[in-house]
């Protein structure tokens, strides 16, 4: 049996999208592509949104849940996932960008980890909130699916 505090899996669905919006508006300064740099506004502001949901749901729901479900070993997987996702050194972020198609490359493998991250924590979050994360992971994936089309467009 696990307990673990669902505030903490929300102050990490926080963190990742604080670090997304960060991502999107720093860089957007620096590319020359109008197309993407209005995409990356965009999506900045997307995640500003997700974070003010997962904000509120963290301040909603009880402070500790206990399940059945929950092994240890998910848990430290999930740790281990959002350690490596999150609190990595967020400067490495842009020493990768060289031009807006790796910014849009980088990107896409940002939203698909975030994509990853949200669906996994909806094994450990109550059910009355499934409703809203599903919302964020669908954006997360319209994200994933415009940022391709728009890298897409730049191969061409």
């Amino acid at each position: 049996m696990g307990i673990f505090n669902v505030k903490d899996i929300f102050k990490i669905a926080v963190k990742i999208e604080e670090r997304g919006e960060k991502f999107y508006r720093e860089t957007a300064k620096l590319l020359n592509s109008p197309k993407v740099v209005q995409l990356f506004n965009k999506l900045a502001d997307d995640e500003a949104q997700h974070r003010v949901t997962f904000a509120r749901m963290a301040e909603k729901l009880g402070e500790t849940v206990q399940t059945e479900n929950l092994q240890d070993e998910f848990y430290a997987y999930l740790k281990a996932y959002t350690q490596n996702l999150i609190f990595d050194d967020a400067s490495d972020d842009f020493s990768k960008i060289k031009d807006a198609r790796t910014a849009l490359t980088f990107a896409i493998d940002k939203e698909l980890d975030s994509v990853l991250y949200y669906t996994e924590i909806k094994n450990l979050i109550p059910v009355s909130e499934h409703a809203f994360v599903d919302e964020i992971i669908n954006e997360e994936r319209r994200h994933v699916v415009n940022l391709s089309i728009l890298r897409k467009a730049l191969s061409d």
